[in-house]
């Protein structure tokens, strides 16, 4: 029986017809560790530093800028901690599911991680408020919300700066 299953299961994955799909994962790189305050690429520009008094754990928080588009960054005193602490709030507030007003979990900053999207197919005025930040990585000791309406727009962002900071540890 295991045998016939293997064998199906060959002829299937041979005769798919779809393009290689890239998956990517949310936690990367355990043992990175960068100080946020002095990151320097080309692209890249610090914002806001957010209050973290009610943000479990957390060290740091600051909006950035990076390729003209919006990150947040998350330092923890840990991965583990990232994980244990902070994956939640970060999952709380990207992609279609987010929490964007009203009973957020983490009132500070709030606003800056919402964005005004017009609606479709119409013709009169106002929007919906949409997620600034479709997904997230967890690298090292930080977690990085990435913009972008859909998730992978957001994680190729994600993963671009996560590149760009590999190449520039100093």
């Amino acid at each position: 029986m295991n045998l016939f299953f293997l064998i199906c299961l060959i002829i299937f994955s041979c005769s798919s017809n779809k393009e290689d799909v890239f998956v990517y994962e949310k936690i990367i790189e355990s043992n990175f560790d960068i100080d946020i305050e002095n990151i320097d690429l080309k692209g890249f520009k610090l914002g806001k530093n957010y209050d973290v008094y009610e943000l479990p754990n957390a060290e740091i928080v600051r909006s950035a800028i990076f390729n003209k588009k919006d990150l947040e960054i998350r330092k923890y005193p840990s991965q583990s901690d990232a994980i244990e602490f902070g994956e939640i709030y970060a999952k709380s507030v990207t992609g279609n599911d987010a929490i964007v007003s009203g009973d957020v979990m983490w009132k500070e900053g709030a606003k800056d991680r919402r964005k005004c999207v017009p609606r479709a197919g119409t013709s009169e005025s106002g929007c919906d408020q949409k997620a600034r930040y479709g997904g997230y990585i967890i690298m090292g000791d930080m977690i990085i919300l990435c913009e972008g309406l859909s998730s992978d727009d957001s994680m190729m962002l994600c993963y671009n700066f996560k590149d760009a900071l590999f190449g520039f540890q100093p």
